[in-house]
């Protein structure tokens, strides 16, 4: 069997040095089987006692540090410069795995070398979903799809190809990272994740979500206070991607949650899962009535058309078959 190849797991991290503490503690327990992994912590200029709790882990890790607080991107690509591995595993502080989410990820990668980004199922603390693959709503802008929904469900347990991924836990081939020129610090602590997932498949890869491997996220926990950032990344990340066609009713529709219904004329009928979304009567009928009046119109114009016919046929003394 093919040896697995060295992951370099990267931990961005900025003025969170309890968080850090406990997201080590709980990551090095997880990967202690693996003797093919490294740690790289990437301290993105904190001034807490980050540099303290990186000196309790001694060598079991590896740490970069920047001199001032560049943002996510410029932490993540820092870490990667620093790290060995052969592919990468950005990973947020925030996260608890559990037991084997690492190994299923590499197994994933190795069985779908189609697949330049993965990502893993993230359940929020009571247990529910909170990541399961992204989509690029109508208006838009990306959300996290089927978030607040059982883990169990069968729609968040299928694994395979997806348009965007989390960079809360994040998998790709250092080839592929270093193609792309790591995440694009044109954005700081928003988008950045969406924008390398768009452009790897602009590139030619695929962006694929691991339903097997699972950890617990207490999201946006590393975000407070930066709401000012966040929304110069939204502006960036609509004058950059705004022309892409969104894709959410693609997943719907490929997911069995929606269904379109089609008669012989409009309007057609939707069928939906009232646990992805709830129908809303606006109390407008004039649509409705609009296509009535136009159903009517055809039928009219079909009426005088045929009568027209009939009519030729007659004066010629054609016979018409009984089928038309």
């Amino acid at each position: 069997m093919r040896k697995s190849p060295l992951v370099s797991i990267v931990v961005p991290t900025y003025n969170g040095a309890d968080l850090l503490r406990t997201c080590l503690t709980l990551l090095l327990s997880s990967v202690s089987h693996r003797k093919d992994i490294e740690i790289v912590v990437s301290d993105d200029g904190s001034v807490d006692t980050t540099a303290v709790v990186l000196a309790e882990f001694g060598d079991a890790i590896t740490s970069v540090r920047s001199v001032e607080n560049r943002g996510f991107a410029s932490a993540c690509n820092a870490g990667a410069a620093a790290a060995r591995g052969g592919s990468f595993v950005f990973y947020n502080t925030d996260l608890e795995p559990e037991p084997q989410w690492l190994d299923e990820l590499v197994l994933y990668a190795d069985a779908h070398p189609q697949a330049k980004v993965i990502g893993c199922k993230l359940l929020f603390p009571d247990g529910r979903i909170q990541h399961a693959g992204c989509v690029l709503c109508a208006d838009g802008y990306p959300r996290h799809v089927y978030a607040g929904l059982p883990a169990d469900h069968e729609v968040v347990n299928r694994s395979g190809p997806v348009s965007i991924v989390t960079g809360a836990c994040m998998f790709l081939p250092r080839d592929w990272f270093e193609q792309m020129n790591g995440f694009d610090t044109w954005f700081t602590n928003g988008y950045e994740d969406v924008d390398l997932c768009f452009r790897v498949t602009e590139g030619g890869g695929e962006v694929h979500y691991c339903h097997r491997s699972v950890l617990t996220h207490l999201a946006s926990a590393t975000r407070e206070g930066r709401t000012a950032e966040f929304a110069e990344s939204e502006r960036r990340f609509v004058e950059r991607w705004g022309h892409r066609r969104p894709d959410d009713f693609d997943r719907y529709l490929r997911d069995g949650v929606l269904e379109v219904v089609y008669g012989k004329y409009f309007p057609f009928q939707l069928r939906v899962s009232p646990e992805v979304a709830a129908v809303v009567d606006s109390g407008d009928s004039s649509f409705g009535a609009l296509m009535a009046e136009l159903h009517d119109v055809r039928r009219a114009n079909v009426a005088l058309r045929l009568d027209a016919s009939v009519g030729r046929a007659e004066a010629s003394g054609e016979r018409r078959s009984p089928l038309g």
